[in-house]
């Protein structure tokens, strides 16, 4: 039987290159460019994220591309950094983009920070910190078949 050699395809490959020719225009090194686009499943939506971060956000450009490696939706990653830049006056960028980041629906939690701070007129801060701690609280969840003493 003969051996069949199979190559990735072109869009994939050329992949790897827009991203890394996007990492480098957005003045990261080189060998963390090729690094992060060679390891990333999905190097388009990786060098998006990090563009974007940077381009809303006075955060380093490595701190970005750290960010958009580390999280699995970069895409929504970067729309919740952008979203929350648009819309309040934002002094650090840095915890934004951790909050974001440690937020498991990243859209939902932007669109929270935004509600609360102009309606309720909180800090950033104060308003990051109230939608990060937010979640489902189950109520009577206890079986009905255990008494409590």
């Amino acid at each position: 039987m003969p051996m069949v050699l199979v190559s990735a395809p072109g869009a994939i490959a050329n992949d790897f290159e827009a991203c890394t020719r996007s990492l480098l225009e957005a003045d990261i090194e080189a060998v963390a460019a090729a690094r992060a686009c060679g390891q990333a499943l999905h190097p388009a939506a990786l060098s998006r994220c990090t563009v974007d971060i940077i381009n809303v956000t006075d955060a380093l450009a490595e701190q970005a591309l750290l960010a958009c490696q580390s999280d699995r939706r970069p895409a929504e990653l970067a729309t919740c950094v952008s979203d929350i830049h648009q819309n309040l006056e934002v002094t650090n960028s840095t915890s934004v983009i951790n909050n974001c980041r440690r937020s498991l629906l990243p859209t939902r939690y932007a669109d929270c920070v935004i509600g609360v701070a102009q309606t309720a007129e909180l800090t950033i801060a104060d308003s990051m910190s109230s939608c990060i701690a937010a979640g489902y609280r189950p109520v009577d969840v206890a079986p009905t078949f255990i008494f409590s003493r």
